[in-house]
């Protein structure tokens, strides 16, 4: 054991030693991680939402019109413009200044009050990002007036037939009508109830997502690498001259095995206390269960680069081949998206990897606030992963080449 200790010890050395391995190991997924998540989600939790200039030109200056501006006005993500006319609208819009540009047209009130069919017009930038959000704001507001017209007109038409008055101020009354069912809008008496899972007063940080993923992700080019060294020293003859040596086979593999695995441990643990410091990364309130991960998901990436190893018989095979199993098993894994995001065949195939185990352990603990209790099953995959891997690895794995 003490030979196997030693073993492992000088291997780590070796590999802090060298310059370029350090880069690899820490700048390189540090640096990446942090441009990803910066790209696709901004800088951590403090980031400020997204806001859009809206101009919206009212050609009707009725009730109703009043209520359009009141409801795009309550809306977060938008910054209501009213001070533009029509043609200075479209053409900020044509200029690329603005998204998109709302008009209410002359007769929207009366139109809405009396039964008669009307529009509110979006004219959006062609191929812009935000006019799908704009255009679901816009038939939004659309639908609500047309769901109350179309009360309000059922309602007297069941009153004109209940007393066959056709007498009244059923236009003032459907104004009335309308005003106050808009009013209640406000208020509504059905509402839905959204529950989220894990930590409802927090919003989402990419970095959540980005750090483990990124972390898996090079801790397995890492400890990959290093089991391709193992090969290099096949093919060198190194492996014959130490089996002259008075060290047990099994100390000699062994060491050199718990030195990649140790490497791929504090290259994931790293990355987490980089997460937490600069970014806030959620470690979630399980540190055993998140031990537990990591030591699972660097146990199978180790023993799987036995198994390469000893199934490959070139170091200029094992590159390639590595590269493409790693970037593969990331890409529908979860390293780069969410897993629930990719279709469901994806999903499917992607429970043959590593990774995809890994990420949904680190997202259950990360994210939804899991607990241990919750990534049991997770562990146990990866540990049964790398059990298989070693264990064929192990079989097939020569000291000497033919």
């Amino acid at each position: 054991m003490k030979k196997l200790l030693y073993i492992a010890l000088n291997e780590l050395h070796l590999l802090l030693k060298d310059r370029m391995a350090v880069i690899w190991m820490v700048v390189l997924p540090l640096g990446m991680t942090t441009i990803m998540g910066l790209v696709f989600g901004g800088f951590g939790r403090e980031s400020e939402a997204v806001v859009i200039d809206l101009p919206v030109v009212d050609q009707d200056g009725g009730e109703m019109a009043t209520v359009v501006l009141d409801i795009l006005s309550q809306t977060e993500s938008l910054h209501v413009e009213t001070e533009y006319d029509e043609e200075t609208a479209r053409q900020l819009v044509s200029d690329g200044k603005r998204a998109g540009v709302v008009i209410i047209p002359q007769g929207f009130s009366d139109a809405i009050t009396s039964g008669r069919p009307t529009a509110l017009e979006l004219i959006v930038a062609p191929g812009g990002q935000t006019a799908p959000l704009l255009e679901g704001m816009v038939r939004g507001v659309a639908s609500t007036f047309s769901s109350v017209q179309t009360t309000v007109e059922a309602a007297i038409s069941e009153v004109q037939r209940a007393t066959g008055s056709y007498d009244l101020d059923y236009e003032g009354i459907a104004r009335r009508v309308v005003t106050t069912a808009l009013e209640r809008l406000e208020d509504p008496p059905v509402r839905a109830r959204i529950t989220t899972v894990g930590s409802a007063e927090e919003e989402f940080n990419i970095f959540d997502q980005m750090v483990p993923g990124y972390a898996v992700m090079f801790a397995m080019f890492t400890v990959l690498s290093a089991a391709g060294g193992i090969l290099e020293e096949k093919e060198r003859g190194t492996f014959k001259r130490l089996l002259i040596a008075p060290i047990p086979r099994w100390s000699l593999l062994g060491g050199k095995l718990m030195a990649q695995f140790l490497t791929g441990v504090g290259q994931i643990a790293l990355m987490f206390l980089f997460g937490a410091l600069v970014f806030h990364v959620n470690l979630g309130s399980s540190p055993l269960g998140l031990l537990l991960v990591t030591l699972a998901t660097c146990w199978a990436t180790t023993s799987l680069g036995i198994l390469l190893v000893a199934v490959i018989r070139s170091r200029k095979q094992i590159h390639p081949i590595t590269t493409l199993i790693i970037l593969g098993s990331s890409a529908i894994g979860g390293s780069w998206y969410p897993l629930f995001m990719m279709p469901k065949a994806v999903q499917q195939v992607a429970r043959v990897t590593l990774v995809a185990w890994a990420m949904e352990g680190y997202n259950r603990l990360m994210i939804l606030g899991g607990s241990l209790a919750d990534v049991w099953v997770d562990i146990g995959v990866l540990a049964l992963y790398g059990a298989i891997c070693f264990g064929v690895g192990l079989r097939l794995f020569r000291f000497k080449e033919a």
